[in-house]
């Protein structure tokens, strides 16, 4: 809730800024020009929106070139030109695969140990070691990995039921990990044997942990010493992302740079600024000037009856680089009672020239059908004694004029007083 002494707009000492436009029965408060730090706050938003701006447009032709089924396109039929239909993948389902068949590994050694460890080698000396185990209908291989053993999970296709789902090729990650995964390895000397093969030699294993197997299933087998790897599609899965990276679906990072990006685009919003007084339905509304929308804020339960103006000095605090200071800013604190206390829609700043804003202030006076000697009762009390406030400090002239009695007047609380005000300018 914005408190009684925060103003929601604060006019500057240039009375050419802001004006008043009567509508019916809206009376409009807003900005006739851009003022200096306006514009230099636009043009850094601006820049400041342009990095997102960029990285969401990338994403999003990236999104189409790879084909993502996050974003609309034409979907086609079949498996393509580069795949074909196969039913040996899984039983009873057809999925798509590539016309080259399985990619193929050539390990130069495999070895097997007795006591359920697997070592590889292939590549340049690259060596691979893993330990294994049959957990129910799964097997749980370990890799040895820093010391450790890092763990997955695979479903030899033997063991998959008649009665099969897709639930049984989708597990949760660790789901049956043995008590040994994640341990530190025995580094004791391991005995390996070249005459025996792979435990699950000539059987394909489904990778169960990770995927969407109505969509894609990814398979390894191990075949001498050949490991084959085969990734099969769906139809509709290959129509939706051809060529697309392992990531595929709606580039997620949009989430993050749209919302960033309409944020400073909304922050260098151009449009005029302005309050909006409904005199009849009892409300004040905050928003950009036009016919599109733009945020707004409302505060209902409004009395216009109760419009009044006070003299106020406001106290701006400054600091910089260790020091701290504050600055005064005299002028006419413009309040209005509501049901919940009263509210500051303008602070007209005016420098201890109490007709700075003379204009502005009796146009909105008036369009709000209230008496204009609540202003010139101010002005009255001003120039009974001016040599009294000449050459003295603004708050010292406010807190004279507070001293002044002001002319009789049938209007109540036209009196002035100055009081200090610790909120930045909006």
């Amino acid at each position: 809730m914005v408190s009684a002494d925060r103003p929601f707009f604060w006019a500057d000492e240039n009375p050419l800024v802001y004006g008043v436009v009567v509508d019916g029965h809206v009376v409009r408060f807003q900005e006739h020009r851009l003022s200096g730090p306006r514009r230099i706050g636009i043009i850094v938003c601006l820049l400041f929106a342009f990095l997102p701006v960029t990285i969401s447009i990338a994403m999003v032709s990236e999104s189409f070139q790879a084909g993502s089924p996050g974003i609309l396109q034409t979907v086609g039929e079949g498996c393509g030109e580069s795949h074909v239909e196969s039913g040996e993948l899984l039983p009873g389902t057809l999925y798509c695969v590539p016309l080259s068949g399985p990619e193929v590994i050539l390990l130069d050694t495999l070895e097997v140990s007795d006591d359920q460890h697997v070592r590889e080698t292939f590549g340049e000396g690259d060596v691979y070691e893993y330990r294994w185990e049959a957990v129910d209908d799964y097997v749980v291989f370990g890799e040895i990995f820093d010391g450790e053993y890092e763990c997955m999970t695979l479903l030899p296709q033997n063991n998959l039921n008649d009665d099969w789902t897709y639930a049984d090729l989708e597990i949760r990650v660790g789901q049956y990990n043995p008590d040994w995964c994640g341990t530190t390895v025995d580094t004791s000397t391991r005995t390996y044997s070249a005459d025996e093969p792979h435990p699950y030699d000539g059987i394909w294993l489904y990778d169960v942990e990770y995927g969407d197997p109505m969509n894609r299933l990814a398979m390894i087998k191990f075949d001498g010493l050949d490991v084959l790897i085969q990734d099969g599609e769906s139809e509709a899965s290959i129509n939706g992302y051809v060529d697309s990276d392992e990531s595929g679906g709606f580039p997620g990072g949009l989430c993050l740079t749209v919302p960033i990006s309409l944020l400073f685009l909304a922050a260098a919003d151009p449009r005029k600024r302005a309050l909006y007084f409904h005199i009849t339905a009892g409300k004040i509304v905050r928003k950009r000037v036009g016919r599109y929308p733009s945020f707004q804020t409302t505060w209902d339960d409004v009395d216009f009856a109760s419009t009044n103006l006070q003299r106020t000095v406001r106290v701006q605090h400054h600091s910089d680089e260790g020091d701290s200071w504050t600055t005064d800013h005299p002028g006419f604190d413009f309040i209005i009672s509501r049901r919940n206390g009263p509210i500051v829609p303008v602070f007209f700043e005016d420098g201890g020239d109490l007709q700075l804003h003379e204009s502005t202030i009796l146009a909105l006076l008036k369009g709000l059908d209230v008496d204009e000697q609540r202003y010139r009762s101010h002005l009255e009390g001003a120039t009974e004694a001016p040599s009294a406030t000449q050459g003295t400090s603004p708050v010292e002239a406010v807190e004279h004029e507070a001293e002044v009695p002001a002319r009789a007047s049938s209007e109540p609380n036209s009196g002035s007083f100055w009081s200090f005000d610790q909120a930045e300018k909006p």
